[in-house]
């Protein structure tokens, strides 16, 4: 019948929006990241959905094929462990499958930590270039690295898992020394700061070495 993207906090529980609060216990079903972290954040509210199912990194083509027909004859919600689903998460992909079917796909929207991001970064950002994550493997995000030091001139986003910021600002002291960095970390959380500086200034002043965040290059 339909699929709703649902945008969930970055941080703070209470960002959570009263449309999303009704909606979920409505739904036939809710897919999450991580049910654990999903129903952390409903439980706060007194929120219980129908069912759940998870659609992580590790699902599979069955999995998604299954959510889909779910998706065909129900009202299904779509949520990610914090912020709004479909970017840069396994969510895309189910997104993608039911345009792909003519299945209605609906925004419920909320916090974003991209744009949350660039409204503190303290610059002035008309054109940027999303890459997102680089690959995994060492010696191929250090080639990424250069790729992009190689080929743009306007300001690159890059975002990774919380325990590879102290590696990818290692490597860009490495391979990209002369680039400025903008890091926003923790973002909607007491904790949340903002660092600016090369990637070596970056790394000096960083005051966890594990930590959300997202990063903005300035080439």
């Amino acid at each position: 019948m339909s699929l709703t993207v649902i945008a969930t906090p970055i941080g703070n529980p209470k960002e959570v929006s009263q449309s999303a609060l009704e909606l979920i216990p409505q739904l036939d079903l809710l897919i999450c990241e991580s049910r654990k972290e999903t129903s952390r954040l409903l439980r706060g509210f007194e929120v219980r959905p129908k069912e759940y199912a998870e659609l992580s990194e590790h699902s599979d083509k069955t999995d998604l094929k299954d959510l889909l027909e779910r998706c065909r004859n129900e009202n299904v919600g779509l949520v990610s462990d914090c912020g709004t689903p479909g970017f840069c998460d396994p969510g895309a992909h189910l997104v993608r499958a039911c345009r792909d079917q003519k299945i209605p796909v609906r925004s419920l929207p909320g916090p974003s930590s991209l744009m949350a991001f660039l409204s503190i970064c303290g610059e002035d950002i008309q054109q940027f270039y999303f890459r997102g994550f680089l690959s995994q493997k060492t010696e191929i995000r250090k080639d990424e690295i250069l790729q992009l030091k190689k080929d743009f001139k306007i300001p690159i986003v890059l975002m990774d898992t919380p325990y590879r910021l102290e590696k990818l600002l290692t490597e860009l002291s490495q391979n990209w020394s002369n680039a400025t960095l903008v890091l926003g970390s923790q973002l909607g959380f007491e904790d949340e700061f903002v660092l600016k500086g090369s990637a070596k200034e970056v790394l000096q002043k960083l005051p966890m070495k594990k930590a959300e965040f997202i990063l903005l290059i300035l080439p």
